[in-house]
């Protein structure tokens, strides 16, 4: 019983490893590349993850509060925003990426 219990565990630390490794890396030259203007989709990069903001209300053209801009790294700003890195999960945007 033991065994069969680890070998759900290992399994499903397998599954969580190679699934983080299947998804594509996005360079930042490729994430400016999604700044939200021009009829572009908006990408944004936080803690190691590119998630794509196209829908999203207050990204609409790429802009956003206090200068914040898509196709960029927000993740040095993100503990000065009012919602802080969370708001990706309230959302419901899952990373399409990784970053770098």
């Amino acid at each position: 019983m033991v065994k069969f219990f680890l070998s759900v565990l290992l399994v499903g630390a397998f599954l969580s490893i190679f699934a983080a490794n299947s998804m594509p890396h996005m360079s930042l030259k490729e994430l400016k590349n999604h700044d939200g203007k021009n009829g572009h989709s908006a990408f944004v990069a936080l803690n190691g993850n590119v998630y794509d903001v196209s829908k999203v209300e207050a990204w609409k053209g790429g802009k956003h509060h206090k200068g914040m801009v898509a196709g960029t790294d927000l993740t040095p700003y993100i503990n000065s925003s009012p919602h802080g890195a969370d708001i990706v999960n309230k959302l419901k945007l899952a990373p399409i990426a990784v970053y770098p």
